[in-house]
């Protein structure tokens, strides 16, 4: 990639406040000028996207806000319901640990098959006992 070089100058308060933000960060003062002037170009091309995206998508973001929305609602409906079922079912055991038990297998079925899901406990409140 070819570099070019240009030079800048600051007044005295700008100056020192980058030749700090270089200490703070350990790097050269140079690298946190370009740093900066990257970011400040990234955001301008994102602001000039911006218009584009919503006349594009624009229509849609709410629908699919409320179709999100829903589907978080249900899935969360259905789960209590199964603990629900579960408890009904298997009176002798915790439901919490058999919903995270049949969890954990579909998730390693699910791996099986070649897809990515990842094991996170912490997205299931009710299996700490908290739900």
């Amino acid at each position: 990639m070819a570099e070019h070089g240009i030079t800048v100058r600051y007044d005295d308060e700008d100056y020192e406040a980058l030749r700090l933000e270089a200490a703070r960060r350990r790097l050269p003062l140079a690298e946190v000028v370009r740093q900066a002037v990257s970011e400040h170009l990234a955001r301008r091309s994102i602001a000039r996207a911006v218009p584009l995206l919503d006349a594009t998508f624009g229509k849609h973001v709410d629908r699919l806000a409320a179709i999100t929305a829903k589907a978080f609602v249900a899935a969360d409906m259905a789960s209590w319901q199964a603990r629900a079922l579960v408890a009904a079912l298997v009176p002798d055991q915790n439901p919490g640990e058999v919903m995270r038990e049949a969890r954990l297998r579909a998730l390693v079925d699910l791996r099986q098959a070649g897809t990515d899901f990842g094991l996170d406990e912490e997205a299931y409140p009710e299996d700490r006992g908290e739900g």
